[in-house]
């Protein structure tokens, strides 16, 4: 006799099955899956407990499941990430937004409401699917401030994406440009009150070591170089030609490189170097103000 497998069965049995094969956190991954194949939010699935799945919908949630244990990220696998409360278009092209990147989206906003400008004017250098300048501009003009913001990335599958989340969003404020870093920006481009990035810094001889997830994403946006940090050197010797005098440039770090990304802001002539923790308690975003 075939089983007849109700929600809560279902789930019982697929967040241990995800468990086993490395997922730290195989409730809520098999929970959002199956929400997708029954097209409800997942908080309703706990009204349909009692449920019985068709066969089709078993063959479908089957299907995201192998793939999830072969490490795809559920991002992916939904097709979207919600960051800042907002959702966010993702596929392979760009990274997953991560909750840490929202304590730079936080320090920004601090940064921006210190100012007196009349348009907050923001480059995101590597702006991936977009998620910290269409958080901001979100934030910014919610507040019935003037923004314009300008995104960047070397790989235009990645701003295919930021755009088509702008487009999701309703962000008219904020427009995507590649550019290798400042390689494709010229100095008419205007000079900006604050530089945001949150550029690739695993160190080249561990990028083989993370984990399955995050080997699925794209190797170009993790890649840091040999000690994690040649974007960082990089970004702070280019900002200063399209920062404003008082103009801040703060960075999304990793857990241990806080120190070093401090050097680099101070040898490059930052001044007021300061950094903010995440919840976790390790420095997570490090900036500076250019002197003058």
């Amino acid at each position: 006799m075939n089983r007849t497998w109700t929600v809560l069965g279902l789930l019982n049995w697929a967040a241990p099955y995800l468990e086993k094969y490395g997922s730290s956190s195989s409730r809520l991954d098999a929970e959002l899956l199956l929400a997708r194949v029954l097209e409800c939010p997942r908080l309703e699935l706990y009204l349909r407990f009692d449920q019985p799945l068709a066969a089709s919908e078993l063959a479908a949630f089957k299907q995201l499941l192998v793939r999830r244990r072969e490490g795809v990220p559920v991002a992916y696998l939904l097709g979207e990430k919600e960051f800042w409360s907002l959702p966010f278009i993702v596929n392979p092209a760009v990274l997953v937004p991560r909750p840490e990147t929202e304590h730079l989206v936080e320090a920004a906003i601090e940064f921006l409401a210190s100012g007196s400008d009349r348009v907050a004017r923001v480059l995101d250098i590597g702006t991936g699917c977009g998620n910290i300048i269409l958080a901001l501009a979100h934030t910014w003009t919610g507040n019935g401030k003037e923004f314009f913001g300008l995104g960047t990335d070397r790989r235009p599958e990645a701003l295919e994406v930021a755009r088509a989340n702008a487009r999701r969003l309703g962000i008219e404020n904020v427009v995507f440009g590649v550019s290798d870093l400042f390689a494709d920006l010229a100095p008419e481009d205007g000079s900006f009150g604050l530089i945001v990035s949150n550029p690739p810094y695993i160190r080249t001889a561990d990028l083989d070591t993370l984990p399955p997830a995050v080997r699925f994403e794209p190797r170009s946006a993790l890649d840091g170089g040999v000690d994690g940090l040649e974007f960082y050197r990089r970004i702070a010797a280019g900002a200063g030609n399209f920062l404003k005098p008082g103009g801040g440039l703060f960075f999304e770090v990793g857990a241990e490189q806080a120190a070093g990304v401090k050097k680099i802001l101070a040898s490059s002539g930052y001044d007021a170097i300061s950094s903010r923790y995440d919840l976790a308690g390790h420095e997570r975003v490090v900036g500076g103000i250019k002197a003058g």
